[in-house]
């Protein structure tokens, strides 16, 4: 996957104006700017775009795709360490595992989309490794640590905070690798956070004339949004959060609009949304039966490690689901992706693990269903490379007409000189000097791929 990022030029669209934007300007101006930025508090966002420029030497190409590329790395290798792989079981549904993290629809943003470093990325290497501290020896350097990740999550984007909803859901599942005195710690930066940006700083939440978003069987752009909302926004927010949910559960909405069932009720639905909405619906459906044969011995207090990734799974995406709240876009909930994923883990691990016991009478249809599962997420994680692909066109040819897409920005996109420099070399870097990445004719198997990815 990382070899496959490489092949992908710095984007133009919401990579490029990053650039201009930290052109000429200090580390310390750029932080402090992003103090100041209204519905959006992201003072580390742009920062640590600006550490990667200072630092590529003008290679913008191989220091941004190969940072996405080292995160994903860094996020896979600590997703399976926080799973604790001691067992056959474990080693028999890993893959699956990784499967579905990688497979799954919320992941997709993180991976395809670089802005130049994707925020959201960040915070799910952010989430992995406060589970890997949480579950840690306690001591004061696992305190200092969890404080370091989620100042560093929470100041990088919004949902960042889920890093603290971790450490606490963590510790109530008996994780005891922060301590009572670092979780108060963690809860002061929180009231810290929130303080500095409304009282302070006098931020606001985002509002509907942000941006276009999904509403029903279609999408809905601000004045339209205004015009059906404007005086209650209470119903679209709702609409929103349990769109999110059901977007994780069921691969359905996606961005808030409904496709599957809109092309279900007025025809045939495309055959990825088929796999999508059944792969996810079937994995759901095995974490929720999981769910109700262990529910009364979770209200006892007692929790296995099993228990304790499906409880965190419980938690995070309701939680998360907050973040999306504004409008409901499919990678703000990667953060409860990865945990979908983990939970799915434990629960087939459960299964191959009674399954291999004499003492448990065997199931019938779990290991045909958790065949389908896996059949399906397959095809869901070669998917995403196929995506990479196309991607890696798509930014080469939106390079190739850079005037046509200056022409139809609403603002002025005339550059100066530092600015003109920057753009010659992510131009030269899409167009002249990468090869164009050959494209593969699959046929009716392409079909089965998530065409909006």
């Amino acid at each position: 996957m990382s070899i496959f990022l490489l092949q992908i030029p710095v984007q133009l669209s919401d990579s490029f104006t990053e650039f201009t934007n930290i052109a000429g300007r200090s580390l310390l101006e750029v932080v402090s700017a992003e103090f100041q930025n209204g519905s959006y508090f992201r003072p580390l966002r742009r920062g640590l775009i600006k550490v990667v420029v200072d630092l590529s030497g003008g290679n913008y190409h191989l220091a941004f795709r190969g940072f996405q590329a080292a995160q994903v790395v860094v996020l896979l290798l600590l997703a399976v360490r926080m799973l604790r792989v001691q067992s056959r079981a474990g080693i028999v549904a890993l893959p699956l595992a990784l499967a579905i993290l990688v497979g799954i629809h919320t992941f997709a943003g993180v991976v395809l989309e670089g802005f130049p470093i994707n925020h959201f990325l960040t915070v799910l290497v952010c989430c992995a490794a406060a589970v890997n501290l949480a579950q840690a020896r306690p001591r004061a350097l696992v305190d200092a640590a969890a404080a370091v990740v989620l100042v560093a999550a929470m100041l990088t984007i919004e949902s960042g905070l889920l890093v603290w909803v971790l450490f606490v859901a963590a510790r109530a599942v008996g994780c005891r690798g922060v301590s009572r005195h670092g979780l108060i710690v963690l809860t002061a930066c929180v009231a810290l956070y929130f303080v500095g940006r409304f009282v302070v700083l006098g931020g606001s939440a985002p509002g509907l004339t942000e941006r276009s978003a999904g509403f029903g069987f279609s999408a809905l752009d601000p004045d339209e949004l205004v015009a059906r909302f404007g005086s209650n926004p209470a119903p679209f927010h709702l609409y929103n959060f349990v769109s999110a949910i059901s977007c994780v559960l069921f691969a359905e909405p996606r961005g808030g609009v409904w496709a599957f069932v809109r092309n279900l009720t007025s025809g045939i639905p495309e055959a990825w949304q088929v796999v999508n909405v059944i792969t996810s619906t079937a994995t759901t459906l095995l974490i929720g039966r999981y769910t109700a044969l262990r529910f009364s011995s979770w209200r006892a207090g007692a929790f296995n490690d099993a228990d304790r990734f499906v409880v965190l799974f419980l938690v995070m995406l309701p939680a998360n689901a907050l973040f999306a709240a504004a409008y409901e876009k499919d990678v703000i909930m990667s953060p409860a992706g990865l945990f979908y994923a983990a939970a799915a883990y434990m629960v087939v691990r459960e299964m191959t693990a009674a399954e291999a016991s004499p003492r448990v009478t065997p199931l019938i249809v779990a290991p045909v269903l958790v065949l389908v599962i896996a059949v399906g997420w397959t095809v869901r994680f070669v998917g995403i490379h196929d995506s990479l692909r196309a991607r890696a066109m798509s930014v080469r040819d939106e390079w190739a007409y850079y005037d046509d897409w200056a022409r139809e920005q609403p603002t002025d996109t005339s550059l100066d000189a530092p600015q003109a420099a920057i753009k010659q070399q992510l131009f030269e870097d899409a167009v002249l000097r990468a090869p164009r990445v050959p494209q593969l004719s699959l046929g009716a198997i392409g079909a089965l791929f998530d065409r909006t990815q």
